[in-house]
């Protein structure tokens, strides 16, 4: 059976058999506080088998890029300020200068409020340089489908992370929802588990994943670049700062060999300045 399906059934048998990590189903009196700390235990219960079936039980010896050194973050790249111009304004991020820039506005292209799906999935923005496969987009989507999707609760308070259930687990998911828009049958994602770090007010949630890319010709490719082999890193931030119900995400990715240097820098900055705008004040 592929592993993918693999981690589909099991996961599905964990979330659908909650009576056998001893959770009971409660009853409409026992309140949403119940609800929101069974999901929560349920998470935290089935994070391993989540991450472990995903990611085909890699160890810690995964070979995750290194941070990029001093003298790479040196060698700026210049950024300019991307402030969403739709209405209502949605966020704000910085982009390397040299990249183009793509605000989703036609009809069908934006994710529907209800179901995050659009014919692009929930992308809204992509920025990227095409000369070197740099790619940055920004993702939306109600909380409320990431979790129905997953035959999760989606009741209690959905406005934290901290409150919905463990990170690790929270980032699979948002792994799985993206793994699933992606075109033809290119290897999965690995989620970095030692990435995955929740902010103190619990409303916006960092990662970083890794995937290879496949090589038609790698004696080729080790003539030409001198590797025979291909990685793609991405980091990522989620967040749920706009108070609105509505789970906002932005990916940047590159190939190993310009993360290593000053585009990864560049990357890593442009998404620590992604903010969604909180739309609870409008």
């Amino acid at each position: 059976m592929p592993r993918l399906l693999i981690s589909i059934v099991f996961l599905s048998a964990a979330v659908h058999s909650a009576a056998s990590f001893g959770f009971a189903k409660p009853s409409v009196n026992d309140g949403v506080n119940v609800i929101s700390g069974q999901r929560r235990r349920l998470l935290q219960s089935t994070a391993s088998i989540t991450v472990a079936s995903w990611t085909g039980g890699l160890s810690s010896s995964t070979p995750w890029l290194s941070p990029a050194s001093a003298e790479d973050a040196a060698a700026e790249v210049p950024m300019k300020r991307f402030v969403d111009n739709a209405n209502p304004s949605l966020f704000v991020i910085d982009v390397p200068q040299r990249f183009f820039s793509i605000r989703r506005s036609a009809k069908g292209d934006l994710p529907d409020a209800k179901t995050g799906q659009g014919r692009r999935g929930g992308t809204i923005f992509t920025a990227g340089d095409m000369s070197k496969a740099e790619v940055i987009a920004v993702e939306r989507f109600p909380i409320r489908k990431l979790l129905e999707e997953e035959g999760y609760e989606a009741s209690g308070d959905l406005s934290k992370f901290s409150s919905i259930g463990d990170p690790t687990a929270i980032a699979t998911l948002l792994l799985r929802r993206r793994e699933k828009d992606k075109p033809g049958t290119q290897n999965r994602s690995e989620l970095n588990r030692d990435s995955v770090a929740l902010s103190p007010d619990g409303q916006t949630l960092t990662f970083s994943l890794r995937q290879e890319i496949d090589v038609q010709k790698p004696e080729l490719l080790l003539e030409q670049e001198g590797i025979s082999e291909l990685f793609r890193t991405t980091v990522a931030k989620a967040t749920l700062a706009s108070n609105d119900g509505q789970l906002m995400a932005v990916f940047a990715s590159a190939l190993d060999q310009d993360y290593a240097g000053p585009d990864g820098v560049a990357l890593q900055k442009a998404v620590d300045s992604f903010l969604a705008t909180d739309q609870s004040a409008k």
